[in-house]
């Protein structure tokens, strides 16, 4: 009897320590639990915060996009308002000046539009003066003529007509290709510039700080490419031979081989430089060169063009001639 009061009591011990055990237990458990509860809310309130903060992160972000790309687009929209022009007129180191060149009157600009024209009389041929003087005059006679009748590119073809009707008509059949002359010109209206050339005078576009030519000249170059292409001459004939540099189409010549002119017309913006010139110039001063003369007013430009041709010193130097267009 003895022994079983033992063991009762051992039993019943144990079943108290066992209690305490489980009544220990079901107190951390309950603590744990309103632990991870606490750590779930408070991991969903930054996990919350995280997504209210990228969420006003991409809204800024999308908001100064916004901005930026309304002020771009604010500034390519920026429509011609005015130009102010800028001209270089030299003789440089030959006997006589062949280049001519006309713009229309600046104050007929909402009206009419601006006609800018350079002609540069060939050299190595008789009267080359007379027949750019004929080209430009021709161009700048008909100027008028044909506003409100078409299309700025149809009225380019049509100066482009004139002139050759008039030089045809100096020279006379018998003495096609005795002399002759180049031609480029441009209308700029309504804030749209398209151009027309024959030759190898050119016309550039400096917008944002790059400069880039427009069109592309009537050289023997030109076919030397495409023979290279075909695999008839060797490709360093294109850059060695001779002829390279001769006119293939020229005013003068009779009936025109090639024109240049632009697919469309050109949009232009406030603070777009546009250049037209003859070898002259840009024989004298490569791009970077031509460049850096354009970053100030057209009559700054002008003057540092000649400069910068000046200090070059070249003993052949070429007539020169240029016709700095800048919108506003």
């Amino acid at each position: 009897m003895k022994m079983d009061s033992l063991v009762v009591d051992d039993l019943s011990e144990f079943v108290k320590q066992a209690e305490q055990n489980t009544d220990i237990l079901g107190s951390y458990m309950g603590v744990r639990s309103w632990l991870l509860i606490a750590a779930g809310v408070l991991t969903g309130v930054l996990i919350l915060a995280v997504v209210f903060l990228f969420y006003i992160y991409r809204k800024q972000k999308k908001r100064k996009e916004e901005q930026i790309m309304s002020a771009s687009l604010a500034s390519i929209e920026v429509p011609v308002e005015t130009v102010q022009i800028g001209k270089l007129h030299e003789q440089g180191e030959r006997s006589g000046q062949q280049d001519c060149f006309g713009v229309s009157d600046e104050s007929l600009l909402k009206t009419h539009g601006l006609l800018a024209v350079v002609a540069d009389g060939m050299g190595g041929l008789s009267d080359g003066d007379k027949i750019s003087t004929a080209a430009v005059e021709s161009v700048l006679d008909n100027f008028l003529l044909y506003q409100g009748k078409c299309t700025i590119e149809q009225q380019l073809l049509m100066l482009a007509q004139n002139a050759v009707e008039s030089v045809n008509g100096l020279l006379g059949q018998n003495s096609f290709g005795k002399s002759g002359s180049t031609l480029v010109m441009g209308i700029l209206r309504d804030s749209v510039f398209s151009f027309l050339s024959i030759g190898d005078s050119r016309i550039y576009l400096y917008r944002h700080g790059i400069l880039m030519q427009l069109n592309r000249e009537h050289v023997y170059r030109n076919k030397l490419a495409l023979d290279a292409v075909n695999k008839e001459i060797a490709l360093s004939d294109v850059y060695s031979d001779s002829r390279g540099s001769g006119l293939t189409s020229f005013l003068g010549m009779g009936t025109l081989q090639l024109i240049d002119f632009p697919a469309e017309p050109i949009r232009l913006i406030s603070g777009d430089v546009l250049l037209l010139m003859s070898d002259g110039v840009y024989n004298a001063l490569d791009k970077e060169e031509l460049a850096a003369c354009l970053k100030g007013e057209p009559e700054d430009t002008a003057e540092q063009l000649r400069n910068a041709i000046q200090e070059k010193g070249y003993v052949n130097q070429d007539n020169y001639t240029a016709v700095i267009i800048a919108c506003k």
